[in-house]
């Protein structure tokens, strides 16, 4: 009798536990079905629309966020400079390029769990937005991302850590879509790095 409870228990006990594992384990990503990467930058646009996979709805709820509408602007995130390597608070990097087409824009950056960083000093700015920086002739931008404060346009994150960037379009036909082959982004290269 108590070799049938303890089979039973053990049985429950995998079944539960397993399914619990299984549940986390694909939830715990980023890496939604619908996934649209130009460059270096990824977006879910799908996610906040009732169209989203099963799995964006599931992490949307667990993790408590909002996500804006396919009307509203779409959110891209850049875990990787142009070369390849994970971005660090321990090395600096040169955002250049021009924006795509959108009525506002914001950058700044996240943990990986996509939410904002803080610096060491709060007048450092921590987020940039289209209408705040200084542009080129022709357009284009550069933006200093580093700990160490820089001349011109310059988005501080801490001095440590691994993190992304997250740059949100608002309004803008990406949102919706459309043109997204011919759509440019404004690539991250990596400058320099400290110990």
């Amino acid at each position: 009798m108590f070799k049938t409870i303890f089979h039973t228990a053990l049985i429950l006990g995998m079944a539960i536990g397993g399914g619990a594992w299984l549940t986390w384990y694909a939830l715990r990503g980023s890496d939604h079905f619908e996934a649209v990467t130009i460059g270096g930058w990824t977006a879910y646009p799908q996610a906040g629309t009732p169209d989203a996979d099963p799995y964006a709805k599931a992490r949307l709820a667990r993790d408590g966020s909002l996500s804006l509408g396919a009307a509203e602007g779409v959110i891209f995130f850049a875990d990787k400079d142009s070369g390849g390597g994970a971005l660090s608070g321990k090395c600096s990097y040169s955002l250049e390029g021009a924006s795509p087409s959108a009525r506002l824009w914001t950058l700044f950056a996240v943990k990986k769990n996509q939410t904002p960083l803080q610096v060491a000093d709060q007048n450092w700015p921590t987020s940039l937005h289209s209408e705040g920086i200084v542009y080129d002739n022709d357009g284009k931008f550069k933006v200093a991302v580093a700990a160490n404060a820089r001349a011109n346009n310059w988005l501080a994150i801490p001095s440590t850590g691994e993190f992304m960037l997250a740059f949100t379009l608002y309004d803008s036909p990406v949102a919706t879509n459309k043109g997204l082959v011919e759509t440019s982004f404004p690539t991250l290269k990596k400058v320099g790095c400290h110990a």
